[in-house]
């Protein structure tokens, strides 16, 4: 069933240990992907996906799934979301 504006969906609670979520907080333009997945719908966030199915969620995995093109030593290597 979908949601009405006026409903609040609530936040991921992985937000707090999630890397991606503090460069999304940091950077006004990356707000929309805060907005969409961090505190909407998470449910949708391939990260989400695979933590809560107990699997490593690679650090450069993006919440759609897409992963960045950054070598991995410019991610924080020890948080897992």
């Amino acid at each position: 069933m979908a949601q009405g504006p006026e409903e609040h969906m609530s936040s991921c609670p992985r937000v707090d240990g999630c890397p991606l979520f503090k460069q999304f907080s940091l950077k006004s333009s990356l707000a929309v992907w805060r907005c969409f997945y961090c505190e909407g719908d998470f449910a949708r966030c391939e990260r989400w996906k695979l933590a809560s199915a107990n699997l490593q969620v690679p650090l450069n995995l993006l919440p759609n799934g897409r992963r960045l093109d950054v070598p991995l030593e410019h991610l924080e290597p020890h948080h897992m979301a």
